[in-house]
């Protein structure tokens, strides 16, 4: 069997910025001084900054090389996530912590090593002796209601305690090892085994997690950044399924004290869609409002439900759907703060979908709002999640609860983690994926729609049929 023969790991970019989003809901920054500008949020030097990355390299006894990208949040420190990610911490953890609990294993079950990355968040390693079993079809755990049920438990459990502590710089604060780290190298793990197989990614996880094989694309979401008309225009000219995102990140100029500012926003967009879009085109307009609509309204739910009301018949009849429209100091609240809003525009008949970002940012957290009724969709993202069968756990969670599956992710990520986003997203059939790297629109969406559109042709080709058209 194909056995790991070395890790490497080389610095690297991000596609986008490390920004202090807690530093800009404070006060207005212009974007030109955004890059000088002193930062709240411990971690950060200034309010933006070039996104750091870190490039793992899976090197196989048969002389291939599988890569992977440790890239962390955006907007890392905030509403519960780990610090922002930088270079030299994650060459240190995987130098000194992950390569020498993968060098040297057999690549068998893409779960299994992947598991052993999780293993390390609690300061364990695996015996490099070991050699862990591969998972078959007939294994008991692979179903999908087994997996919804614990995901991935039992095999953590196979790992053994290791007396050696990480280092510190290795390590955030919770004691954990970072989640860029684990996001990076569980990709180039997923590379490895899809090269060793002779298969597409997404085929590795279908298999293991014993999923039909993917027939259809996944709708896209894509984000405007700092652009927020130029870009959209773009979105609306490639029929983008949802958009424009439109993080706020200045209440008073983006959404005005009364909500004035964001509503003409919204009807611009309206119009725009029709002009440029078509009467047979009908996206979702999705905006991330960062707690913007609980800041405006003094988070009173009758406030807040009249707002929501406006935006709704500014938007129509395109859907609208409202990403994190509060914003509270704890995961709890939170929660509190989504049911119960949501609650007020179900009980209202308003046809608004909320959706949950902050405090969703590990498979805990996600099941934690599925269980409280907080959402009609979670983005699940990926960078926060850690390893991607945490992320595979947590689409497939959302299904089996009724709530909207979105694979999201990060402007700042590279483009070959966006390219293992779509095998993912392909592989559980999530509902929405979003399109990165970047914010230029044009570059993310050219990707996403071009490898799902590869990837879905080689698995007809596979099965004898005719390439589908687009």
């Amino acid at each position: 069997m194909t056995r790991i023969l070395r890790l490497l790991a080389v610095p690297a970019t991000g596609a986008g910025f490390a920004e202090d989003l807690a530093a800009l809901q404070m006060r207005h920054v212009p974007v030109g001084e955004r890059y000088t500008a002193p930062a709240h949020t411990p971690g950060l030097r200034a309010i933006r900054e070039v996104a750091e990355a870190v490039s793992v390299g899976i090197v196989l006894d048969t002389g291939q090389v599988a890569w992977g990208d440790c890239v962390g949040a955006s907007s890392g420190g905030l509403a519960g996530r780990e610090p922002i990610f930088r270079t030299a911490d994650g060459l240190a953890a995987i130098q000194g912590l992950v390569a020498p609990a993968l060098e040297g294993r057999e690549l068998g079950s893409f779960r299994e090593l992947a598991a052993i990355l999780d293993a390390l968040e609690q300061g364990r390693t695996a015996p490099e002796t070991e050699v862990l079993p591969a998972v078959g079809p007939d294994v008991a755990d692979s179903s999908r209601r087994a997996l919804l049920s614990a995901p991935l438990r039992a095999l953590r459990a196979a790992s053994r305690s290791d007396p050696d502590s990480p280092p510190e710089e290795a390590r955030h604060r919770a004691g954990r090892l970072h989640s860029a780290v684990r996001y990076g190298v569980s990709q180039a793990l997923l590379a490895a085994a899809a090269l060793d197989r002779g298969t597409t990614m997404a085929e590795v996880i279908a298999h293991e997690w014993d999923l039909p094989l993917p027939r259809r694309a996944v709708p896209l979401h894509a984000q405007c950044g700092d652009e927020r008309q130029q870009n959209a225009e773009k979105m609306i000219a490639r029929r983008i399924a949802s958009l424009p995102h439109a993080l706020v990140d200045n209440v008073v100029e983006q959404v005005g004290h009364n909500g004035a500012d964001l509503t003409r926003y919204i009807r611009w967009l309206h119009d725009r869609i029709g002009v440029l879009g078509g009467v047979d085109y009908l996206p979702t307009i999705h905006l991330d409002l960062y707690g913007a609509l609980g800041t405006i309204c003094d988070h009173q739910p009758g406030r807040m439900l009249g707002q929501i009301y406006g935006w709704q018949r500014a938007a129509a009849p395109y859907p609208l759907r409202l990403e994190c429209p509060v914003l509270m100091d704890s995961r709890e609240a939170q929660i509190e703060a989504m049911r119960t809003l949501k609650n007020y525009v179900r009980m209202r008949g308003l046809d608004v979908q909320l959706v949950a970002d902050e405090w969703a940012h590990n498979l805990e957290d996600v099941q934690a709002f599925l269980e409280a009724g907080a959402a009609d969709m979670i983005q699940v993202k990926m960078h926060d999640l850690g390893t991607i069968p945490d992320a595979v756990d947590a689409l497939l969670a959302c299904q089996a609860g009724g709530v909207g599956a979105f694979l999201g992710g990060s402007h700042a990520e590279t483009e070959l983690a966006a390219r293992v986003a779509v095998h993912v997203a392909l592989a559980a059939q999530a509902d929405l994926l979003l399109a990165r790297p970047g914010t230029g629109v044009d570059e993310a969406v050219s990707l996403a729609e071009n490898e799902m559109a590869r990837t879905l042709a080689t698995l007809e080709a596979q099965r004898g049929g005719e390439v589908p058209s687009p």
